[in-house]
């Protein structure tokens, strides 16, 4: 399948997700062409990514060190799978819809965001994410539907039930945690 076709094919059936830099974001899984199945990758345009390189690379001209770190970054920085390389593409049963994402509101401390998940059958499970809001793992037998309410900057123990956030509680516990993607670059996904 040529990336334009895979560009459409993603376009049409899977819910983009906004990103301020590299514009619509669509979380996905995959199969590769030996049947290998990739549950999270995120599909995007190539022209964002290449024009951030490419003015980012200009900024630096004068500072050969920190044009090389930037180079690796964009080069060799971070899972990628090749659209080539893809057979098929389906939801994700880990991108979560964007209206839910849209419910967990702020960074929680530096570097930390901390939320708690209400299910429709009243339990609470706590989450936490550096950054990374692409996709998540739900508690086994649950699914995003299941999802009633979002407790932002907050965390869940059985002991000490519903609470503040604290570095305190991550010493005891631990929070299910965001799933790592892989990225997916496609000539003309950025256009409409």
């Amino acid at each position: 399948m040529r990336d334009e076709e895979l560009a459409r094919l993603v376009r049409a059936t899977i819910e983009p997700m906004k990103h301020p830099v590299y514009g619509d974001w669509y979380r996905a899984a995959a199969y590769l062409s030996d049947g290998t199945y990739l549950p999270c990758v995120v599909f995007q345009g190539k022209r964002p990514r290449v024009d951030l390189a490419l003015r980012r690379f200009d900024e630096l001209r004068s500072n050969p060190a920190q044009l090389r770190k930037v180079a690796a970054s964009f080069v060799a920085g971070g899972p990628c799978v090749a659209y080539y390389d893809l057979m098929s593409v389906e939801a994700s049963p880990f991108a979560w819809p964007t209206e839910i994402l849209k419910m967990i509101h702020g960074e929680t401390t530096v570097g930390w965001t901390a939320f708690v998940v209400e299910m429709r059958d009243g339990t609470m499970h706590s989450f936490g994410t550096s950054f990374s809001f692409e996709f998540f793992s739900l508690p086994q037998g649950y699914a995003h539907q299941d999802i009633v309410k979002i407790h932002s900057g907050m965390v869940y123990s059985e002991s000490h039930g519903l609470q503040r956030f604290s570095m305190e509680w991550m010493k005891n516990e631990k929070p299910i945690r965001e799933r790592p993607f892989f990225n997916c670059y496609l000539e003309g996904l950025d256009e409409k």
